[in-house]
């Protein structure tokens, strides 16, 4: 079938395709069904909103809504890509802050619960333990005297708070203490054991660490002066605990320390990569970390100025040291420094959330924790040298202003005919 125009009365004349009407395809009829139809305004209108629903759906062909919404989107360090995208990547540089928190007085510890999300910062002067998730608090919780290490039982689903001043542990479920438990003098790193189920609290003022069964104080191990930090290695079993001024790290395999390794000046923090099986060990007056695989020293990191934090983050396998007096983190991989990160003043510890991907660090100066976000959305493939975003968005305005022309074109033309 063909079609004439009889444009006084706007009616469309079908006849045979024999006729003397060239053949069209069916895009062709449409087309010129659409121009025959309606004002030459309405048909302007028409290309307007074609060249701008051609632009948008182009560009979203490959951006998707994650393009659009990015930036919005980037607090949460999750990516919602489109056609072409893959996961998030880590970032070479360790990571970015997105939000500063403000948590009690003088925060120190942090720690995270796999279990409902939450991050849990010990605010030494404040006496209480702020839960945090994401980058929102949701709860204050009252605990014992200067709080300033917390650890994470996975089994049990507790949180342990190290109280420094009443020698004692809180124990928190959720946002409720549910114990208290009495320990050694200065209590103040907490760490747990996933092979044997136990928590392992290093106490400063009696060098020892006491450890607890869920509730129940089970065992008490000598170990070095003042010790202040304590790690569990999941790939050897051992729990590490750092002695501040013996200078070395006690290996405990269940009750019985196994060996004493000789590390930097002053180790104040102790944390297990389990990537490449290698316990690292901040050493406050030597400014430099200890990298302790199994019972040996295999490297010895330079860092800035008093580290005292030190945390695993296993989503990108970097480790952070928080650099008190230089107010900055040091970021890791593997015996290697790759970044470094200013935070807020005076930070203290590092703790990572597998859930968002975030590591947290406190400011004990500043009253506030630093978020790290530190994965990054991956760089889309560049078509003919350009970002998709560019090429699309070019193609579609080009297609657009084509079809305007056209149509412009044809209307002039029309309105020149006798």
């Amino acid at each position: 079938m063909a079609f004439t125009l009889n444009r006084r009365r706007h009616r469309l004349h079908f006849g045979s395709a024999n006729s003397h009407h060239p053949k069209i395809c069916p895009g062709q009829r449409v087309f010129k069904m659409a121009m025959v139809v309606g004002s030459s305004s309405l048909r302007r209108k028409a290309a307007l909103i074609g060249l701008c629903l051609l632009t948008a759906f182009s560009s979203l062909a490959w951006g998707g809504s994650g393009r659009f919404l990015g930036a919005a989107q980037g607090a949460s360090n999750q990516f919602q890509g489109g056609l072409g995208t893959s996961a998030p990547t880590p970032d070479s540089r360790g990571g970015t802050v997105i939000a500063t928190v403000p948590v009690g007085n003088g925060p120190w510890g942090v720690g995270f619960d796999r279990g409902n999300g939450y991050a849990y910062v010990a605010n030494s002067g404040s006496n209480t333990t702020t839960v945090i998730s994401g980058t929102t608090v949701v709860a204050t919780v009252s605990v014992g005297s200067f709080p300033l290490g917390v650890g994470y039982d996975s089994e049990n689903g507790y949180i342990y708070v190290a109280n420094l001043y009443s020698t004692n542990v809180s124990v928190i479920s959720g946002t409720t203490v549910v114990a208290t438990i009495p320990v050694g003098k200065g209590p103040v790193g907490v760490a747990y054991d996933s092979r044997n189920g136990y928590v392992y609290v290093a106490n400063e003022g009696s060098h020892s660490v006491t450890v607890i069964s869920g509730t129940t104080v089970v065992a008490t191990i000598p170990v070095g002066t003042l010790p202040s930090s304590v790690a569990y290695d999941s790939g050897n079993g051992y729990v590490y605990v750092a002695n501040s001024y013996s200078n070395n790290v006690s290996v405990i395999n269940g009750t019985t320390i196994v060996a004493t390794i000789a590390v930097g000046i002053l180790p104040y923090s102790v944390a297990y990569d389990s990537e490449n099986g290698y316990v690292y060990v901040a050493n406050a007056n030597s400014k430099n970390v200890t990298v302790i695989s199994g019972t040996t020293v295999v490297a010895s990191i330079a860092v800035e100025s008093n580290p005292l934090g030190v945390g695993y983050d296993s989503g990108n396998g970097y480790v952070y040291v928080a650099n008190s007096y230089s107010n900055n983190v040091s970021v890791i991989s593997g015996i290697a420094v790759i970044g470094t990160i200013p935070v807020g003043h005076d930070p203290r510890g590092v703790g990572y959330d597998s859930g968002h991907g975030y590591v947290y660090v406190t400011n004990w100066g500043s009253n506030t924790v630093s978020v790290i976000a530190t994965l990054e959305s991956p760089a889309p493939p560049s078509i003919f040298g350009l970002d998709p975003w560019v090429f699309y968005s070019t193609v579609g305005g080009t297609v657009g202003f084509v079809a305007i022309a056209s149509t412009w074109f044809v209307l002039r033309k029309r309105k020149r005919r006798p």
